[in-house]
């Protein structure tokens, strides 16, 4: 019995084992300019919500950027960094975030 006991705790064990692990994060991602892009993985959410500090630029927005994975934006005459924020929301709640600086120029570089 104490061997039969032993090796399902073997064979549980290693399928226990070879199961993946799965990270859980949101990376957000401003190289380049004028434009940000998010990445997540094994979170779930509802909502993909942008906010930006213009920090003294003139930054445009051209389109609503919720639930998109990504958003662009320019800074036509007064160029600059500013400050990008993407969080991810479930049930009204934030489940994750990230920030990250961006470089807002007149054209894309």
């Amino acid at each position: 019995m104490k061997n039969v006991a032993l090796a399902l705790f073997a064979l549980l064990g290693g399928a226990m084992a070879a199961a993946p692990a799965q990270a859980q994060s949101v990376s957000l991602d401003c190289g380049g300019s004028n434009l940000c892009f998010v990445t997540v993985q094994g979170l779930s959410y509802d909502t993909i919500a942008w906010s930006f500090d213009k920090q003294g630029t003139d930054a445009l927005f051209p389109r609503n950027c919720t639930n998109l994975d990504w958003c662009d934006f320019h800074c036509p005459k007064r160029p600059g960094s500013i400050a990008a924020t993407v969080r991810l929301v479930a049930s009204n709640q934030i489940v994750a975030s990230a920030t990250t600086q961006a470089a807002c120029t007149k054209d894309p570089l």
